[in-house]
């Protein structure tokens, strides 16, 4: 994060506020207690929102005493004083925590942090990280250790065309009518921004939350409280106090109250960006008093100075160890690694952030010092794209496809353990058995060389139906033809439900081609098949999408009239109870039950067979990424069946199935044959990542699905 100094970067005095300084010092201990997730302040991550007004408050400062004293603006020079200000501690950290992880994090995970480095070094973190959270295929990967970048992003982007918007409005205004005018193109880009922001909330909150358009108004709000500063150097002093204790009141509030599943920035975001508008504000009143002579004090100035190292050094010193560790740490670890990065921080400060930005190690030349930019965020880029490419994972063929044509998958027995043929059709709604502390002990062993498929490939292993847009993303309502196996064929069967459903295509795909199907794929991400709102993880809100794209999709099939409908569903998701209030589906079987009932019986009136596919068994983490890691001791990544499973549930749908006249599948089974659930049988990876099955694996899963299908026409 940008901030106030005593100058502007190159040696010329400039208007020092200390009670912003004090103020940053607010920003970054918000986001500091909210990342090592203390209680009480789920919000803390609206400190980057107190950043992002006073970036905008002093940058616009720095622009317009330009424009007054010269008449013009350098943009040059700007830039170089941004770069020296802000590139030299950001690029040490991208260094430091890529060099890190390379020894701490498994080797699948190097690849995906190589991107994000090489983003952050080139400014555009937050648009890396915007579309990882909008891909289904990305959205659930581990956080990583530079997502707080994305702030970063956000304001250097601003930094690039904020001066020249500026410049630009003094070239066409009359000197007279300058002021009027930058005010007028401030006010009205920070209206646009917040229109957008409101509206984009509400249908795409990722986009909303990292991209600029949608977050430049917080930079112009700062901005107009610094144009307004002439008619507020005379407030009367209680004034003051009260803006300023307002001020306080609404950030601190808003860190208190505001949480991740707050539709954010949207409405939300204007209580934090407010209350820092009304600190500054309050802090013109000479002496400083109340509140703002508090965040002026040696200690909050203090810490507001080393704010920009602290927030850049923090993240990657909370994550890397939970990384390591595998598991969330322990609240005294948290706070420990959390003070720990205070004095990490005042070493980078006075050693790195300094001495570059006043000029002492490369000069101030505007020239020089824009060179060194470029070819410092460069090599930094191809550093991180370097290290990405260069740890691959040892074993030979783990990285490459093995010739030959890909085995039959062999299930191990539940009962022995041996090999064993399809087991024989559950119909009536009767579940197969589930996993349970009766079943065999998992073997140990090293990943096969040929595993199947290798890991540098398993997450891009995905089934057509996403390269081919039909697994809808969560803001689209309408699946298009989507039409597979023998796309003319008179009998025609449905895949419906979310991406747990969508992990089953390449057996239906399979079987339908053997069997001279027409199937269609409809599929939607985190959006259940079971008759009942959700709340949307991705958007923060109500998931209406779901609720329309399931209508459509009910209305197909009632055209269609299929001969099968398969459907599926996550048992992890969020069931609406009311507008506003929802509870987790795995521990609510009263209406989850119902839900899927209510489904089964419309779909029983509008197709033929219809059949109910029990949810997979749920790893602990990423296995494959945990195998990169351990390829010596597949054991190591493996899940314990009673944390995999839910035998609860897979009784409560085979019991709404039987009711209803329909064929219930227990896949469990399948895939945890023994205890701990393995994540590689036979040759095959079973696990495509956190939550899904891998493609060649649901490929062989075929035989087994096809011998529990009803018989259809």
């Amino acid at each position: 994060m940008s901030g106030v100094a005593p100058d502007d970067g190159i040696g010329r005095r400039s208007p020092f506020r200390p009670d912003i300084e004090g103020l940053r010092a607010v920003a970054v201990l918000l986001v500091l207690i909210y990342h090592a997730q203390f209680p009480w302040f789920g919000g803390g991550f609206i400190g980057v929102d107190v950043f992002f007004v006073v970036s905008g408050f002093l940058i616009t400062g720095l622009i317009v005493r330009e424009l007054q004293e010269t008449g013009t603006v350098s943009l040059p020079a700007f830039y170089a004083r941004r770069a020296r200000r802000l590139l030299p501690a950001a690029a040490l950290v991208i260094l430091v925590t890529v060099g890190v992880s390379i020894v701490v994090l498994p080797p699948l995970r190097l690849p995906d942090l190589a991107i994000d480095g090489a983003a952050a070094a080139l400014y555009v973190p937050n648009i890396r990280f915007a579309v990882q959270a909008t891909d289904y295929l990305q959205a659930d990967f581990d956080p990583s250790p530079l997502l707080h970048y994305w702030s970063l992003g956000v304001e250097e982007q601003f930094y690039l065309f904020w001066p020249a918007l500026l410049l630009l409005t003094t070239r066409l205004a009359s000197v007279k009518r300058r002021t009027a005018a930058i005010v007028a193109v401030v006010a009205i880009v920070g209206v646009i921004s917040l229109v957008l922001s409101l509206a984009l909330t509400q249908v795409d909150a990722p986009l909303a939350f990292f991209l600029l358009p949608a977050r430049a108004w917080e930079l112009a709000l700062g901005a107009l409280v610094f144009l307004s500063a002439g008619r507020l150097t005379a407030i009367p002093r209680w004034v003051a106090v009260l803006m300023s204790a307002i001020g306080l009141a609404f950030i601190v509030g808003a860190g208190a109250i505001i949480n991740v599943a707050t539709p954010f920035p949207g409405v939300a975001a204007l209580f934090p960006t407010v209350g820092t508008a009304l600190v500054i504000l309050g802090g013109f009143h000479v002496p400083l008093a109340g509140p703002s002579r508090l965040l002026a004090t040696a200690p909050a100035r203090w810490l507001g100075r080393i704010s920009y190292s602290l927030y850049l050094w923090h993240w990657p010193v909370l994550v890397l160890p939970a990384a390591v560790a595998g598991e969330a740490l322990p609240m005294p670890m948290r706070v420990g690694l959390a003070a720990a990065t205070i004095p990490i921080a005042a070493l980078s400060q006075r050693f790195v952030e300094e001495p570059i930005r006043h000029g002492r190690v490369s000069g101030l030349r505007t020239g020089r010092s824009l060179a060194l930019a470029g070819v410092t965020s460069l090599m930094v880029a191809m550093t991180s794209i370097a290290v990405g490419q260069a740890t691959g994972l040892p074993g030979g063929s783990l990285g490459a496809e093995v010739a030959g044509p890909t085995p039959e998958l062999v299930l191990p027995s539940a009962s022995s353990g041996n090999g064993t043929a399809p087991t024989p059709r559950s119909s009536g709604g009767k579940p197969k058995p589930t996993a349970s502390a009766t079943l065999p002990p998992t073997a140990n062993g090293s990943v096969p060389d040929d595993v199947i498929p290798p890991l540098l490939k398993v997450r891009t292993d995905v089934p057509p139906i996403y390269r081919d847009n039909c697994h809808l993303s969560a803001t689209e309502v309408r699946s298009g033809e989507c039409a597979y196996g023998v796309v003319d064929s008179p009998v025609t069967v449905v895949l419906f439900g979310d991406s747990h459903a969508a992990q089953w295509f390449p057996a239906l795909e399979r079987i339908a081609l053997e069997r001279r199907w027409r199937l269609l794929s409809l599929t939607k991400g985190s959006c259940p098949a079971a008759d009942i709102s959700v709340w949307s993880p991705s958007q923060k809100r109500l998931y209406t999408e779901c609720d329309e794209w399931r209508a459509s999709v009910l209305e197909r099939i009632a055209q269609v009239r299929p001969a099968l409908v398969v459907i599926s569903s996550s048992r992890i998701a969020g069931l609406m109870i009311s507008q506003t209030e929802t509870v987790a589906s795995q521990s609510h079987d009263e209406l989850w039950g119902p839900a899927v009932q209510r489904m089964l019986e419309k779909l029983k009136r509008i197709s033929g067979e219809v059949v109910l596919m029990g949810d997979t068994p749920n790893p602990k983490g990423d296995p494959s990424v945990c195998l990169s890691a351990h390829l010596d001791d597949m054991l190591a990544c493996a899940t314990a069946a009673k944390i995999a499973t839910l035998p609860r549930r897979a009784a409560t749908e085979a019991r709404v199935s039987e009711q209803v006249g329909t064929t219930f599948i227990d896949p469990t089974p399948w895939i945890c044959p023994s205890d701990p659930c393995p994540v590689i049988i036979n040759r095959f990876l079973v696990y495509r990542n956190g939550g899904h099955i891998a493609t060649a694996f649901a490929r062989g899963l075929a035989p087994y699905v096809a011998e529990q299908l009803p018989d259809i026409p």
